[in-house]
């Protein structure tokens, strides 16, 4: 089984019913991983809130964990708005240090996952180099987010974004996004998906994932990009996290060397599981 390191924030969920839970990519991806069998290390920052211990303790029984200390977990309050989720960006945590790595264990895939801006330029390769991971993959959601203490979230241009960034993104093996997170002049998911492969260049594969109406994978080894349209929907429960779950589940089967359509029907099957749970 494939080693994976995940790397992004914790966070603190506010939900409009007034309950408060542990969040972030780290957390929704690592559970995945760890459902998948990986051998897990993660690595991220929080503070000393009841919920961030909690999710601190879920992720310390399922493998290595390093935490970063830090006077405030990155909170979000969870809103709605015409159906779609708004989040409110209410406290921040300080960026992730990948200076001194000197102690990671080795992985063979790094999912770097940012929820806000705790990696700074540079971060992706340092990882990658102090892992040994052979591949990288990256849920770009972080970065593509304008974030304002006190405000909504709300997506970033893709041409906001500094070129360095996007020479990051273009040396990484596979990137995923939403089109929740994605703000462009395109008017379809396929244009959508034309517009990021400008920006990133010929070598990742690039996943949209479209909530519930699937994904699309653009495979730069296919002869064209494909539309998956799931036969099965859950419904009926939150969704959060779902992005996450996929991108550690696509991580680990492309880590086993399977393709990226095998992986990605995978990573979906993954997504499926754990969204049926939450009806339980």
């Amino acid at each position: 089984m494939p080693s994976l390191l995940i790397v992004g924030g914790l966070t603190v969920d506010r939900f409009a019913d007034g309950s408060r839970a542990p969040g972030g990519s780290v957390l929704h991806a690592g559970l995945a991983a760890a459902a998948e069998g990986a051998d897990l290390t993660i690595l991220t920052v929080a503070g000393d809130e009841p919920e961030a211990r909690a999710g601190l303790a879920r992720l310390d029984a399922y493998g290595t964990l390093l935490r970063q200390s830090s006077p405030a977990t990155t909170t979000y309050r969870h809103e709605e708005s015409d159906g779609h989720r708004v989040l409110v960006y209410e406290d921040a945590a300080p960026p992730i240090d990948v200076d001194d790595l000197a102690g990671l264990p080795p992985a063979d895939v790094v999912l770097v996952a940012p929820i806000a801006h705790e990696l700074a330029p540079g971060s992706i390769e340092r990882l990658r180099r102090a892992s040994g991971a052979k591949l990288a993959v990256l849920l770009i959601q972080g970065w593509l987010r304008e974030l304002r203490i006190g405000e909504p979230a709300s997506p970033r241009r893709l041409d906001e974004l500094p070129p360095e960034l996007w020479a990051e993104f273009g040396a990484a093996d596979a990137v995923v996004v939403s089109v929740e997170d994605f703000a462009g002049e395109a008017s379809d998911p396929f244009a959508q998906a034309a517009a990021i492969r400008a920006h990133l260049g010929p070598r990742p594969i690039l996943v949209l994932t479209l909530a519930t109406d699937g994904y699309l994978l653009d495979d730069p080894t296919a002869e064209r990009v494909v539309a998956s349209v799931p036969r099965h929907v859950v419904e009926g429960v939150p969704a959060v996290g779902a992005g996450d779950t996929f991108g550690a589940a696509l991580a680990i089967h492309l880590a086993r060397g399977t393709s990226p359509a095998v992986a990605a029907t995978a990573a979906t099957e993954r997504v499926i599981a754990v969204l049926e749970a939450r009806k339980a």
